[in-house]
This record gives C-alpha cells, structure tokens and sequence, in this order.
C-alpha cells in the first residue's frame, strides 16, 4: 500500500508541475528562469522537478503534451476545424508555449530528440482524425484519392504551423484569419479533385 500510495502522489505530483508549467510558460515561454519558477510554484528544487521527467527536454515535450489533451479536436470536419480556429486563436494569450511549440519543432529534426517522436504522433493522430471524420458518411476511397486527401490535410496543418512561426516575428499576422481563408480554398479544391477520383471508379 504504501508503494501504491507512493506511485499516486507521484502521478499528481507530476500533474501539478505540468498545470503550473502551462500557465508559466505560456506567458514567459522558455527562459533560464521558466523551470525555476515552475519548481518554486509547485515547492520543489529544480532537481525535483527534474525527478519526474526523464530529461529537461522531456518536460518540454510533456507541457505540449498537456497542452494539446486540453485542447482536443473531435468530432464533424466543421466541428474539428472550427475547434482548430479557436486554438489558434489562443495565441495571443500564451505567446509562449506557440515559442515553444516553434522550438521543439525545429528540435525534431533530431530523431534522437523526445520531440521527434511527439510530432509525428501528433501529425499521425490529427491526420487520422481528419481522415475518419471526412469519410464517415462516403464510400472508402481508392489509394490515389486518400494519398491526395492526406497531402491536402498536411498542407492546412504545414500552413498552421508557418502562420504562427511568422506571428512570433510579426503580430500584426492574422494567423486565425489566413487559415479560414486557405481552408475554405482548400475545401473547394479538395471537393473538385474527390469527386474526379470517385466519377473515375464510379462512386459520383
């Protein structure tokens, strides 16, 4: 029992530092002071923040872990990217954890690096999501059709992440704005393409 009991605190000991950690970063993003402050709110040293992540670089990837479970995306396309919207829309209100968002991106470029392996979950997950929402109601498609859907979807998701890559440089960049329009080309073009791919197998 007392293990169990050991293991439980942990659990929320470690949920604790990830709810501070989102509210510290999203303002101050990461700094040399961020990790310091986030074990001071939560009455531990550094080092004891650290005993519950396998590394500083894990806890990075954790925060935007949480992030995103708080954040979740479900349910019809337009539900889906009306809550997309909403999220990008947050920006501006934790300009920080989009800072960091940024940098663990260009950190994934290391395969050896926990962030590698978060967002090809992540594109993997929401890919997926897209995918099974949209075809819910229609006929499966063929190999060509799905291969053009999914370049479709990374596309809106590519030009997600560039917008609020250049917000951080520029705020005057209306990141929420530019998706609706893209998203809507997208859709109209995504429905002209489809519905050559089913005429051609006979599903019009």
């Amino acid at each position: 029992m007392a293990i169990r009991g050991s293991y439980a605190k942990g659990i929320a000991k470690r949920a604790e530092i990830l709810d501070v950690a989102l509210e510290v970063f999203a303002v101050e993003g990461y700094r040399g002071t961020s990790l310091r402050k986030v074990a001071s709110l939560c009455d531990l040293s550094l080092a004891g923040v650290m005993h519950y992540f396998d590394s500083k670089e894990d806890l990075l990837v954790q925060i935007l872990r949480e992030r995103d479970a708080r954040n979740e995306i479900s349910g019809t396309i337009a539900e889906q990217e009306g809550r997309f919207e909403d999220i990008l829309g947050q920006g501006p209100n934790e300009p920080g954890l989009i800072a960091l968002y940024v940098t663990m991106a260009a950190a994934a470029a290391d395969p050896a690096h926990p962030a590698a392996a978060y967002f090809q979950e992540r594109n993997a997950r929401l890919l997926k999501l897209s995918e099974d929402s949209y075809y819910a109601d229609k006929p499966k498609p063929s190999a060509e059709e799905l291969a053009y859907f999914h370049a479709m979807t990374r596309m809106v998701l590519a030009t997600a992440d560039g917008l609020q890559q250049q917000w951080l440089v520029d705020r005057s960049v209306d990141v929420v704005g530019t998706m609706k329009l893209l998203m809507e080309q997208a859709h109209e073009a995504t429905e002209r393409k489809l519905a050559t791919f089913r005429a051609a197998t006979g599903d019009a």
